[in-house]
């Protein structure tokens, strides 16, 4: 069974910057990897010809900014402001996804999962709480700026702004996939001041199951 992990990035060693851990990380995958490979390399006799792609900087302007769930297409209301810097649509070579979210207050998303996307969150400020599953018990986890969640393939969670200010976090998804996640967000969402696209309850929980947001059965949604 899939299991969401939420990690408080406060008063925890180690965890007081996840960035930091990250690079840790990435630092120690490195070296294992010259370790494994016993020996240097031989010079060449040419200069070898660095065809890696280029590093890409981007500001906040960079970004893809639409809403979801808005209340109208001038109110954003208790919807959700996405910016998105990395998808399908913008990288389609990256192998994850990049964006930044914020639930406006009183405002929820659908319980949910992904079949086949991992996803990972860091919380920026606001407060809310993210539920998840133990078989079919939901749990209410209480969340603020300095958490991180994991959400593994095949677990429904989904989050709640609780706070009285908007619920901002930055996450990522992976893969990258053309029907993935922020594809799916795209395809509800619309431009501040457009019409978002009008779909049926069938129509919507079959788009969104085709881009592996898998909505949670009325019946059994807690």
């Amino acid at each position: 069974m899939a299991v969401t992990r939420i990690i408080s990035g406060k008063g925890e060693p180690g965890l007081q910057s996840p960035v930091l851990a990250i690079l840790g990380l990435c630092v120690v995958m490195w070296g294992c990897s010259s370790a494994e490979s016993g020996q240097k390399s031989e010079p060449s006799a040419e200069p070898a010809v660095d065809t890696a792609p280029s590093s890409v900087v981007m500001g906040p302007e960079d970004a893809d900014h639409f809403w979801v769930f808005a209340e109208s297409k001038n109110t954003l209301g208790s919807g959700g402001e996405l910016e998105v810097f990395v998808d399908p649509s913008t990288f389609p070579e990256a192998r994850a996804s990049f964006a930044k979210f914020g639930l406006g207050v009183g405002g929820a998303l659908p319980v949910h999962r992904h079949d086949k996307t991992e996803e990972i969150a860091y919380f920026l400020s606001g407060e809310g709480i993210v539920t998840v599953y133990e078989g079919e018990t939901p749990k209410d986890i209480p969340v603020r700026e300095g958490y991180v969640v994991y959400i593994p393939p095949g677990s429904w969670h989904t989050i709640k702004n609780t706070g009285d200010e908007t619920f901002s976090l930055v996450f990522a998804t992976i893969p990258n996939e053309k029907k993935g996640l922020l594809s799916f967000f795209r395809r509800i969402g619309a431009k501040p001041g457009e019409e978002a696209s009008s779909l049926s309850p069938e129509e919507f929980s079959r788009l969104a199951a085709e881009h592996d947001f898998i909505l949670r059965p009325p019946d059994t949604a807690q």
